[in-house]
């Protein structure tokens, strides 16, 4: 490993932009692909520092229970950290403790893949015994010795830990070992395993992710950060960051983001939702589902068919409102939103008032078979004009 280490620094120095070992912080310690070695320092291929490198931001969604990652400047956001972001933590450990990198990271992926193994009640209050325990034995700097152990059927640490598949796996990580049914410390064990894994253990218990600052984002709609709806994290909707209620039936609508993240077959392939415009430019907010929308374009086939395209039917009522007999106002514009087909596009369409999310890239397709689509599209929505 040492000699591809080396080899690995040197190859980092030959690049357009070298890397110099001090700049490469170690990273021989836990690659030795120049690939890799690359994304965790949050550098290109020639070794130049990417402008993102800081613009990454942790949050906890308060609904999920979860962490989540956000780069406003790039428009993405990730379940998953961003390898520049966990060797950042890898690095301040092994700073801060004295502990190998390879280590800190092991502490970091150890704990990293427990949060999402449970159920949320299960994984925090697992997380919150543990911190509690090794959090002790780092602040007395393990010179207590009734801190050093605790027995496996304790019922408190049997019901939270031990009979919790891998939450105990911090424990051996960092110096714990089982004597029959007791867990101990060595009065001599190395303290640094102890302090960083107890630092990171209350940070995540106390719902501040793994640098401390994770901004909590609260329970939808509360904040008005996305809308309402008490399907968040639930089956079918686990991944969908934001989920819009038809405004005529009160259906969540899929956005098939799940499916998307996931691969499973049997998850929600996700629908159109079609949102209107006009309400948009009012900031009202009014939503279809693709059910919904196949009535309300039948009401205006129904209508048009009815008074022969007079002026009624252009208005859809008498008052001029033009919602009286239909799901909505008829003289309103939609925008057609298909469902999610990539995870590294703005789909909300946060990044800014231009956003499309129903072509996320900004780039027309034209052709043939682009204008039989629309031709088809125009078919089924009564001679809506598609562009």
């Amino acid at each position: 490993m040492a000699d591809r280490g080396s080899a690995l620094l040197a190859r980092l120095q030959q690049l357009p932009h070298p890397v110099s070992p001090a700049d490469a912080q170690g990273v021989e310690q836990v690659t030795d692909d120049l690939h890799e070695a690359l994304h965790l320092l949050g550098r290109d291929s020639t070794g130049q520092l990417t402008s993102q490198l800081s613009h990454w931001r942790e949050y906890f969604g308060v609904p999920e229970q979860r962490l989540y990652y956000v780069n406003e400047e790039i428009s993405y956001n990730s379940w998953d950290a961003p390898p520049c972001f966990k060797f950042r933590e890898w690095a301040l450990d092994s700073q801060l403790y004295g502990i190998s990198l390879r280590l800190a990271r092991d502490v970091y992926q150890t704990l990293d893949a427990f949060l999402t193994r449970h159920a949320p009640e299960v994984v925090f209050k697992a997380l919150a015994v543990l911190a509690k325990l090794v959090g002790n034995v780092a602040d007395c700097g393990n010179t207590i010795e009734r801190f050093r152990s605790v027995k496996t059927d304790n019922p408190k640490f049997q019901a939270a830990v031990w009979d919790v598949a891998g939450a105990s796996q911090i424990l051996f990580l960092v110096g714990w070992r089982q004597h029959g049914s007791t867990l101990s410390l060595a009065a001599d064990a190395p303290l640094g395993p102890v302090q960083a894994a107890a630092s990171r253990l209350r940070r995540l218990a106390d719902k501040k992710g793994h640098s401390g600052e994770a901004v909590a984002v609260k329970p939808a709609g509360e904040d008005g950060s996305r809308p309402p709806s008490p399907y968040y994290g639930t089956p079918g909707f686990r991944y969908q960051e934001q989920i819009f209620h038809c405004s005529a039936c009160d259906r969540p609508i899929n956005d098939g983001s799940e499916r998307l993240w996931t691969g499973r077959h049997d998850s929600p392939p996700g629908e159109y939702r079609y949102e209107c415009s006009t309400c948009r430019e009012t900031g009202t907010t009014f939503n279809l589902c693709q059910g919904c929308w196949d009535v309300f374009q039948t009401q205006q086939a129904q209508a048009q068919q009815g008074s022969g395209g007079g002026a009624q039917a252009q208005q859809g009522s008498r008052d001029g409102t033009g919602s009286s007999h239909f799901l909505h106002d008829r003289t309103h514009a939609f925008q057609h939103i298909g469902p999610r087909m990539s995870r590294h596009n703005d789909y909300y369409g946060n990044a800014s008032s231009s956003s499309d999310p129903s072509n996320p890239w900004g780039n027309r397709p034209r052709g043939a078979g682009y204008g039989r689509a629309l031709q088809r599209l125009s078919e089924r929505y009564g001679g809506m004009r598609f562009a």
